[in-house]
């Protein structure tokens, strides 16, 4: 599984702010918990994208007092990253009581909420991998228009299809056994996709009954 992209692991942050609240170590923490089957992600790069958010206007933050904790993340990425960030904690803060830990808290602005929607309708779904993400992150969103790139997701993976189909076809030995396998998977996902989309539809359908 390849590493989440920047803006997949930003619509991930903006969707747990959006709940509330957060400072860097429960982030991380509900990311693993929650997304982590579905992308990878290093906790070095978690605070770049929260630096990089907080640049756009889409987060806020603020330092609030703790009892002090020294903890390791795992990697030497993420080890730096911790460094650096408590670095210009103390920096702006001053030394202060060594005894107490400041930690950064934050949250989601209007601005990260227009954000969150835009990457809703906008990110790009490559792989399976992505969709997968995507759709977790987009289960409360509205019903339309994930349904509507659910069908883009539908027809992008049927034209792979016939292209894999043509290619077993045209070409012969090993490669065909390659492009066959590869329309076999491909027709797993087709499966997930459409199963997907049928249950939109008649939760769509369900919903209008109810309304009228």
């Amino acid at each position: 599984m390849r590493k989440a992209p920047s803006q997949l692991l930003d619509l991930a942050v903006l969707s747990l702010l959006r709940s509330g609240e957060m400072h860097g170590y429960q982030i991380r923490k509900s990311l693993a918990e929650t997304a982590g089957p579905l992308f990878q992600f290093s906790f070095g790069s978690l605070y770049p994208a929260l630096a990089r958010l907080e640049e756009r206007g889409a987060v806020a933050s603020y330092v609030e007092a703790g009892p002090a904790f020294i903890g390791a993340t795992g990697s030497l990425t993420g080890d730096l990253a911790l460094s650096l960030e408590r670095s210009a904690r103390s920096s702006s803060l001053g030394q202060g009581d060594r005894s107490v830990r400041q930690k950064r808290v934050f949250r989601i602005t209007d601005v990260g909420r227009k954000l969150h929607a835009q990457l809703l309708e906008t990110l790009p779904l490559e792989s399976e991998g992505e969709f997968m993400a995507w759709l977790y992150l987009a289960q409360d969103a509205d019903r339309s228009m994930v349904a509507e790139r659910t069908r883009e997701r539908l027809l992008t993976l049927e034209g792979k299809r016939r292209a894999r189909s043509r290619a077993a076809v045209h070409e012969g030995g090993l490669r065909a056994q390659i492009h066959r396998r590869l329309a076999e998977l491909l027709d797993s996902e087709i499966g997930f996709v459409k199963s997907v989309l049928g249950w939109l539809e008649a939760d769509a359908a369900t919903e209008s009954v109810e309304i009228h």
